[in-house]
């Protein structure tokens, strides 16, 4: 069973879509998920809930505040196989339940000078988090340019405490298309993009195993 969250204080990185790929291609693998939603915003809710009816079916909850997110976490962890948590955009309470939750958090950032200098704050909160106990973070690169030297530039600025995860996520459309309508990019129809979907499964190994 694996506590994954998905975190960072900066918003516009991609922890919707990572967080929502994650608990969905998990289902897909045949785990019982359930997706937390920790952001005012809902927009995992939103998704999941227009999934409807759509096999698998991936149990969604939406708590905003610290104290009802880690008691009802803790409550459901012996109900599921594996729990995804999406919050952050800001330093809260939800994040920081989240932080102490996790077996292991990801933390998506682009390859944009903004974003790299985000990565000290979570790294900063890691910290604190890391007097309670040991917290396995890695960095997600995500909406990586297809060419350049950022994507490079930016893996190489990942702060000492924070792994870098052996996968990155590309800009592509597919990922955009399937969010959406509450899907992972693995389910999309058969024109679907196959980079994208060989990245989500790399990133699923990459996370569960």
């Amino acid at each position: 069973m694996s506590i994954i969250a998905v975190l960072n204080t900066k918003g516009g990185v991609g922890k919707t879509t990572i967080a929502l790929n994650l608990a969905v291609g998990r289902a897909l693998q045949g785990c019982n998920v359930l997706a937390v939603d920790g952001d005012r915003q809902g927009s995992l809710l939103t998704a999941l809930t227009n999934r409807s009816d759509r096999e698998p079916i991936v149990a969604v909850a939406h708590y905003v505040d610290g104290q009802a997110l880690r008691q009802q976490v803790q409550r459901a962890v012996a109900l599921y196989d594996d729990i995804v948590i999406d919050a952050g955009g800001r330093d809260n309470t939800a994040l920081r339940a989240a932080l102490l939750l996790a077996d292991k958090v990801i933390i998506p950032f682009l390859p944009r000078s903004f974003d790299v200098w985000a990565l000290d704050d979570m790294n900063a909160l890691l910290s604190e988090a890391r007097a309670i106990k040991e917290v396995e973070a890695w960095a997600l690169l995500t909406m990586a340019d297809a060419r350049g030297n950022d994507n490079a530039a930016a893996s190489e600025a990942v702060p000492d405490g924070v792994q870098r995860m052996p996968v990155t996520v590309g800009r592509r459309k597919a990922f955009a298309d399937a969010a959406g309508a509450g899907l992972s990019v693995l389910e999309l129809p058969g024109n679907r993009d196959a980079k994208a979907a060989a990245e989500l499964q790399a990133l699923l190994a990459a996370v569960f195993n």
